[in-house]
């Protein structure tokens, strides 16, 4: 008999994992995490009904584990921009085309956290623990920009979130920004202009007075 090639168990569990964190991720963003079902969720990644609970524990669980594949990758990449060789300003600018590039691929993260928080839910603690990795490794570049004198006196914390909003906000805001202003973030040419836009925004905002002169 000729052989018939079949997957291990492990690799068809992976499969099955990847393909529930794939459809939660678009039907979070879409409808919600009370408005989704696993019902939902389960048919539209093709598997059973106990796929949820036997990998992820609950809705719940999925939920975050969703939240934590978008969102390590990016403050993995985050840090590596901050630690590359370079000034204070110049990381800066890498590290807000890391965010443009990141959000560019996974578009549902920024809707998926601020429908939590519009809904007054907190979010899961593993989520809070990366934001405030991330948080900190911007945080912690700018305390260095303020010691060499490069970066203006601040809370760099504040600094931090506000350089994060920016293209978190305008991820949100694509399908308006298309409308209202013709606005593509789809297109890599145009999501460049508006990244540099950020970036001289980030500079201008950050810059010390006595650098700038």
């Amino acid at each position: 008999m000729p052989h018939i090639a079949t997957r291990a168990p492990n690799e068809r569990g992976a499969e099955t994992r990847s393909a529930l964190i794939q459809s939660g991720k678009r039907l979070f963003a879409r409808r919600g995490f009370d408005g989704t079902s696993v019902r939902d969720i389960t048919r539209a990644a093709g598997t059973n009904l106990g796929a949820i609970t036997y990998h992820f524990g609950s809705k719940r669980g999925l939920y975050q584990a969703v939240l934590e594949t978008g969102l390590n990758p990016l403050v993995e990449h985050v840090g590596a921009a901050v630690s590359a060789v370079g000034s204070t300003l110049d990381r800066l600018d890498a590290v807000v085309d890391v965010f443009f590039d990141h959000l560019a691929a996974n578009p549902e993260i920024p809707r998926l956290l601020l429908q939590e928080v519009a809904a007054g839910k907190k979010p899961p603690a593993e989520v809070v623990a990366i934001l405030r990795r991330n948080a900190g490794h911007i945080a912690g570049m700018l305390t260095e920009g303020q010691r060499d004198g490069t970066v203006r006196p601040g809370l760099p914390l504040l600094f931090a979130v506000s350089i994060a909003s920016q293209p978190i906000y305008l991820t949100v805001m694509a399908p308006m920004l298309r409308e209202v202003g013709g606005v593509d973030l789809r297109d890599p040419a145009t999501r460049r202009v508006v990244a540099d836009h950020v970036k001289a925004f980030v500079r201008a905002g950050l810059e010390s007075r006595e650098e700038s002169r």
